[in-house]
């Protein structure tokens, strides 16, 4: 039998790799922003909002606020790198239209 500690784990290392293909998910979209140099009609609100969502996960999981998360830490703070990164991609791209 499985002990609850290990199927946590498991579940947790699943958890990861579906959260981590989510944040891959945004790439064919900056892929095209980088190739016409511009981010035509999209907005910046996905990434942010990933952004946010990332910083208050990465706090959550802290060993100070929540003890044992080091998988919700782990994900969530590569999600907040490759998120900043869009939005530095983004925001390269974008001109001011006003």
């Amino acid at each position: 039998m499985i002990s609850a500690d290990a199927a946590r784990n498991i579940v947790g290392i699943i958890g990861n790799v579906i959260s981590f293909g989510l944040f891959l998910s945004h790439a064919p979209t900056l892929r095209r922003i980088c190739k016409a140099k511009d981010v035509e009609e999209h907005k910046p609100d996905p990434y942010l909002a990933t952004v946010l969502t990332c910083m208050l996960w990465v706090f959550y999981g802290l060993p100070i606020v929540h003890p044992n998360s080091i998988l919700v830490v782990t994900v969530n703070g590569i999600g907040l790198v490759v998120e900043l990164v869009y939005l530095i991609i983004f925001f390269i791209y974008s001109t001011n239209n006003n």
